[in-house]
């Protein structure tokens, strides 16, 4: 096939999809108020069904969510449902970056940057060159196939959250060993360019508590459209949201002095995962610490300083000394 054929080849139902989903979030970014349910289906989803809308419109969300830009339901004063974008989860606010913060943005997701099982890559070389003038973005990663192929077992359980329908998971523990299960899948969110899923575990039809699950560790997914559950009204998957360096068993509790510049804004990530306290006229929040070298970097990114205990805070200054080594050579 010539440049000339691959120009004007018919869209596959991906390529369909894909401007699908752009056209949706570019219109719900446009908009100056929320979008009827009605609206969006005729101007998206024409030609569906009311269950093929329904599945469609909750995958292209999820997909927009774990590309940053949450959509969430703000009916109109009439009661019709709609929807908007919600700009405090999708957008960043204006910030200033010194020099040496930009050194340290480099010294931290460089290696990252480059690391070829890591699906943003692209876009976190991109995000460095606009940050770092002096940053060489030409880096050449490619996604290897199987990364791609999970995709597959996040559609599944898409179309199991879009139609409450139970699903039966096969899945490889942290430790290594392998478990099936039936669950119920209740919410995603993306992190550090991986999808996790939120679910209750059905064990003799009774509905266990919430569990986050890596979808990177599912193994298979087979729906069970027969059995059908309600959320608990009171589900929000925020809740379950964990910082990066939380993942997995934690190994001690840290603590971090907090500087009254970053008050603020720390507070707002940390809030519902901390705990805050004065200690000697300081502000300190102790957090539970799973990954020591994914706690170093968060406390870099967030300009916070590691107290508590010895080994992370010793990690921490070992991470500053190199940058600052690497800006004075």
């Amino acid at each position: 096939m010539d440049a000339f054929d691959d120009e004007f080849r018919e869209p596959t139902e991906d390529d369909k999809s894909a401007r699908r989903i752009v056209s949706l979030a570019v219109a719900l970014i446009n908009a100056h108020h929320p979008m009827t349910t009605q609206r969006i289906r005729k101007e998206f989803y024409p030609q569906m069904s009311d269950d093929g809308f329904r599945k469609a419109y909750q995958r292209d969300r999820n997909r927009l969510l774990a590309a940053g830009v949450s959509i969430i339901r703000h009916d109109l004063p009439t009661g019709e449902p709609a929807w908007k974008v919600d700009e405090e989860a999708s957008y960043a606010d204006d910030s200033a970056i010194t020099t040496e913060d930009a050194l340290f943005l480099d010294s931290v997701l460089l290696p990252l940057a480059a690391d070829p099982s890591f699906p943003y890559a692209q876009d976190l070389r991109l995000a460095l060159s606009k940050i770092d003038r002096s940053f060489d973005g030409t880096i050449g990663v490619r996604l290897p196939s199987q990364t791609r192929s999970r995709s597959r077992q996040l559609t599944y359980i898409e179309e199991c959250i879009s139609a409450h329908h139970a699903a039966q998971i096969s899945y490889q523990k942290a430790d290594g060993t392998h478990t099936d299960r039936m669950v119920l899948p209740l919410g995603l969110f993306p992190l550090r360019g991986t999808t996790y899923m939120v679910a209750s575990r059905l064990r003799n039809d009774a509905m266990e508590a919430p569990h986050v699950y890596n979808l990177d560790r599912v193994e298979s997914v087979r729906e069970y459209k027969r059995k059908t559950y309600e959320p608990p009204s009171d589900f929000n998957v925020r809740d379950y949201i964990r910082l990066p360096f939380q993942l997995g068993k934690y190994k001690y509790e840290a603590t971090f002095y907090v500087p009254d510049r970053r008050l603020v804004d720390v507070r707002e990530t940390v809030a519902d995962r901390g705990l805050w306290e004065i200690r000697d006229g300081a502000n300190v929040v102790r957090i539970q610490v799973a990954d020591e070298d994914a706690a170093v970097t968060w406390a870099i990114s967030e300009g916070v300083y590691p107290v508590e205990p010895p080994s992370l805070a010793k990690a921490w200054r070992s991470v500053l000394t190199a940058v600052a080594g690497e800006g004075i050579a």
